[in-house]
């Protein structure tokens, strides 16, 4: 139907997702580069807004908007929020990343060698592909819902182990060292949130030595993080 804007790309073999995700966006050719998984939904206006956003704001290399969560079925489950920590630069990233990846739209100037380097074994390249682009330029978010995101227990990330997804997140946190303006304040919170996280996991299955451990670590990353951090499990904390 539009055979000079639908490119399909065939692939010899599979990539995974991260590398499908690394080889799409290497072969787009515009200046804005918009991403959608095949499960998820554009609403009208997107597109258009988020352009719209980028030409006005030169100094913003990215810009998300709220979306609906949606079952298998299409039905609509709940929404995202406009949180603060979703705009900013590289570090508000660093620590927690709320930004749902199909709603973001980004500059292909903001690419580099760390975009195109991620390990295509990567199970999560969200966080770490959003933390790359905020090297260039702020994130802005547009408060309106634009977009549906599809959450369904089949998918890759609900079928994955936790063990697999925290370590794919704490190689994003490693990684984050070699980003330009990166704050190591920045990075020992957000693995301080990583490790709180397991605390709260480990809590909740009684196994309590697991959880110390990982309550340990969130205390060396930052001294008393649990204070301020609404994973930390408080009536636990006061053992250790």
């Amino acid at each position: 139907m539009y055979p000079d804007i639908i490119k399909p790309i065939y692939r010899i073999k599979n990539l995974g997702h991260t590398g499908n995700y690394i080889e799409t966006t290497r072969a787009a050719i515009g200046e804005y580069i918009a991403h959608l998984d095949g499960d998820d939904l554009m609403l009208p206006g997107k597109l258009q807004k988020q352009v719209d956003f980028l030409d006005k704001n030169k100094d913003y290399s990215m810009v998300h908007h709220l979306v609906y969560f949606i079952d298998k079925e299409g039905n609509i489950t709940g929404k995202t929020k406009a949180r603060s920590a979703t705009v900013g630069g590289i570090n508000n990233i660093i620590i927690q990343n709320h930004i749902i990846n199909s709603s973001n739209m980004f500059r292909r100037s903001s690419l580099d060698e760390h975009f195109y380097s991620m390990p295509h074994t990567l199970m999560l390249h969200d966080k770490l592909a959003h933390m790359i682009k905020t090297q260039y330029g702020s994130v802005g978010v547009i408060p309106e819902i634009l977009g549906s995101y599809r959450v369904y227990s089949e998918s890759i990330f609900k079928s994955a182990s936790s063990y697999k997804l925290f370590n794919a997140q704490l190689y994003t946190m490693d990684y984050a060292k070699n980003l330009k303006g990166a704050s190591v304040v920045a990075i020992n919170k957000g693995k301080s949130v990583l490790y709180l996280a397991r605390v709260r996991a480990h809590y909740k299955k009684k196994n309590y030595t697991r959880a110390a451990y990982y309550l340990k670590l969130a205390r060396e990353s930052v001294a008393y993080s649990y204070d301020t951090c609404r994973f930390g499990v408080k009536l636990f904390i006061k053992r250790f």
